[in-house]
């Protein structure tokens, strides 16, 4: 079945662009009525990548976009839940650190305070300096968006992967309210979200919208060590969401959100794989047993798993001079505990405990002209304050006391930034932007091995992009484009290192992408080249990690999305990707294997990078005699191997592996009513979603963490 994935991804790769030269010769009018069975068109999607609302068929940019109503039918819970079938994006978890990987480019297995990630993410035009706070629940949610590739000029720090926009559902001027419930077994889960939004004044002039959500999982995995937490890879969790939005003219909106959320479970398992070249466990992990993934039985003698956040965000948006000028203040507050088992056997070993407290304040101001003009414009300029405050343990049975190290980080960014648009011709646009950005930051730090120590660096730096991009025929276009990327220098707190390099990044890229055939088809493909210099790599060192320099690597690919409607209740949805992501000059030690001295990882693999990755689905619509209708649904996502460190050590992989999830939706003739039973990962899967094998000092060990496996369930839901 992957086999067949993949060659009919290719088929449609190579005829896409054939298909739109045909189109080209024949334009189709951008409002021309649809052939026979006019329901057979791709819905329209608005996006805002380019700080302004358009149809994602004319961003420049290659871009994934999910409704909240896809994400539902989906039965997509959490950005995790988007690896599947979006092109060239892993998300894995280590630690209290989210790892969001685009392109090969992420923060790898990154637990230590003074490091950033390499994939912006942004909630309701918020940056957000801990990034995992916005991957475990999707409360409320409008739309996400995905940009591949360097974003550092429209969406500020540390884009140089690519940028992630949260835009959650607003307050409405009528009455709107729903209820969406979902439960399951094997194992046991329970979800549930509420919301009302409405007016809140006799004259609509102020509304208002309250949004709730729950999630439980029981565990995929069972605890067999004694007196721990019985079950393992669940959750439990919450949040609350209220906003106020204020509109005493026509042109000017105000909207204060406030939010809280909170997570307390026992968190992910821990399967021990081995050692690199299978050598001999440390002599207090001897004769103990071990979990096994097959049957999802671990032993973790500690599991706890703690976050609690809270959010206050400010948006002004003032229509004026023909365009729009939004101001934003946010102050966001999180404090994170974990406590893991650290070897997956029943002996007492190690463990490790991350506290993390963080607090974050971000102000932005940007004009965007009229659109409508030949000539228009973005202008912004934004500033980020965060004090990241983080103390590690780690207790070694073979040693007489508890490693400890930790600090607190000082994060100061002020940017400005420009982009523009102008209109060569009907067809063709010229389009560029600029940013400055200036990062200080300064660490306090500790580490009972070394001692105590202070430092402080800066950094500045400035990106652009440049590109052209031409109306093929009204519904599609082609663009070309040159961007670079940034991501600031740091520190790894704990090391008493010197401060570590900024990364910066060159993209070559050209794309096409629009709606064919009526709107039956609607469709993107990129090709891309990546040039990086001084990328940073998250490594284990001793007893924690460490962020160092690669001098050189280089990223090709090419990807392709494609929503396809050949019948007037079939809908096709395909996605594919090649991609060749490669350290071109990186020398240094592997703390695992201390004895091989210096390796040389020129050619290696980037970490959560495979090289192909398909995507199929499937859904046809089966019309009710009362006007409802009923659409089973199939999906099958596959990719090929890909490594977990810059190492590619085959015990610190996921070799060729493949998902299926099975869907019957229902919708009611008004479409207020939807159910649905599903089987996510129906064939049960064990796929790994993160390999960490720590120092020598640590016996070597390989660590796994696995996705999550079957859950077969049903849910309903009532909008109004």
């Amino acid at each position: 079945m992957s086999m067949l994935a993949g060659a009919s991804c290719l088929a449609l790769g190579a005829g896409w662009p054939a298909i739109a030269a045909a189109q080209a010769q024949a334009p189709i009018q951008a409002n021309a009525p649809a052939a026979a069975g006019g329901d057979t068109a791709v819905g329209e999607l608005i996006v805002t990548a380019s700080r302004r609302s358009e149809s994602i068929v004319k961003v420049p940019t290659a871009i994934s976009a999910y409704s909240g109503s896809k994400l539902a039918e989906h039965q997509v819970a959490s950005l995790g839940d988007l690896t599947a079938a979006t092109p060239n994006l892993q998300i894995s978890s280590s630690g209290t650190s989210v790892d969001i990987n685009i392109r090969g480019i992420g923060n790898g297995n990154l637990n230590q305070a003074g490091g950033e990630p390499g994939v912006a993410v942004q909630f309701d035009g918020v940056y957000l300096g801990q990034a995992g706070l916005a991957v475990t629940t999707l409360l409320d949610v409008s739309r996400v968006e995905i940009l591949r590739g360097p974003q550092g000029t429209l969406f500020g720090r540390n884009a140089t992967g690519g940028a992630i926009n949260i835009i959650p559902n607003t307050p409405t001027r009528a009455l709107s309210y729903g209820a969406d419930l979902s439960v399951g077994f094997d194992p046991a889960m329970a979800r549930s979200s509420a919301y009302v939004s409405g007016p809140l004044d006799a004259s609509g002039a102020l509304t208002g919208r309250l949004s709730v959500e729950q999630d439980y999982n029981h565990g995929y995995t069972r605890n067999l060590a004694p007196g721990a937490p019985g079950r393992l890879d669940g959750i439990d969790d919450g949040a609350v969401r209220g906003q106020l939005e204020w509109r005493p003219t026509a042109d000017l909106d105000v909207r204060l959100l406030a939010e809280y959320q909170r997570e307390s479970d026992p968190g992910p398992a821990v399967f021990l794989l081995g050692t690199p070249g299978n050598t001999a466990l440390p002599a207090p992990m001897q004769g103990f047993a071990i979990g096994d993934p097959a049957s999802r039985q671990a032993y973790a003698n500690i599991a706890a798993k703690s976050l609690e956040a809270g959010t206050i965000d400010l948006n002004v948006d003032w229509r004026v001079a023909g365009g729009d000028l939004k101001g934003l203040v946010s102050y966001n507050t999180s404090r994170q505990h974990f406590w893991q088992d650290g070897d997956g056997s029943l002996a007492d070993f190690t463990s490790t405990l991350y506290a993390d407290w963080a607090h974050q304040t971000y102000v932005e101001l940007i004009y965007a002209s009229d659109p409508s003009r030949p000539f228009s414009y973005v202008l912004g300029a934004n500033y980020y304050d965060e004090n990241f405050r983080q103390n590690i343990q780690v207790p070694d049975v073979e040693l007489p006391f508890t490693f400890s190290e930790g600090g607190t980080v000082r994060t100061r960014s002020y940017a400005v930034f420009a982009h523009a648009q102008y209109a060569l011709t009907r067809e063709a646009k010229l389009f560029g932007g600029v940013r400055y950005t200036n990062d200080r930051k300064s660490i306090v730090e500790f580490n009972n091995f070394v001692g105590a120590g202070a430092q402080s660096a800066s950094w500045s730096h400035v990106t652009y992009e440049v590109g052209l991009s031409y109306d093929v025929t009204p519904t599609v276009t082609g663009y070309a484009k040159y961007a670079t990327g940034y991501k600031s220098g740091g520190f790894s707190a704990g090391s008493l290192a010197a401060p570590f390099n900024p990364e910066t990044n060159a993209n070559y890229e050209v794309g096409l992408k629009g709606r064919l055939l009526d709107g039956r088809v609607q469709g993107s493909l990129s090709a891309f080249h990546m040039d990086y210099g001084n990328l940073q790599v998250n490594q284990i060192v001793g007893y924690s990690a460490a962020i160092t320099n690669a001098a050189r690597a280089k990223i090709d690919g090419v990807e392709l999305e494609t929503v396809l409607r050949p019948a007037s209740h079939l809908r096709l949805e395909v996605s594919a990707s090649w991609l060749n992501a490669r350290f071109d000059a990186f020398q240094t030690a592997d703390s695992a294997r201390p004895s091989l001295g210096t390796l040389d990882l020129a050619g290696h693999a980037l970490p959560g990078a495979p090289h192909y990755t398909a995507s199929i689905g499937a859904y046809y619509e089966i019309p009710l005699a009362d006007g409802g209708a009923v659409t089973p649904g199939v999906q099958y996502d596959w990719k090929s191997r890909l490594y977990f460190s810059e190492f590619n050590l085959p015990i610190s992989s996921q070799a060729t592996a493949g998902k299926l999830n099975l869907f019957v939706n229902y919708k009611s003739p008004d479409g207020r009513w939807m159910a649905s039973v599903f089987a996510l990962n129906a064939a049960d899967a064990h796929v790994r979603s993160n390999v960490l094998v720590v120092s020598a000092l640590l016996g070597s060990l390989a660590l796994a963490q696995y996705q999550p496996g079957r859950q077969v369930g049903v849910s309903v839901g009532y909008h109004f």
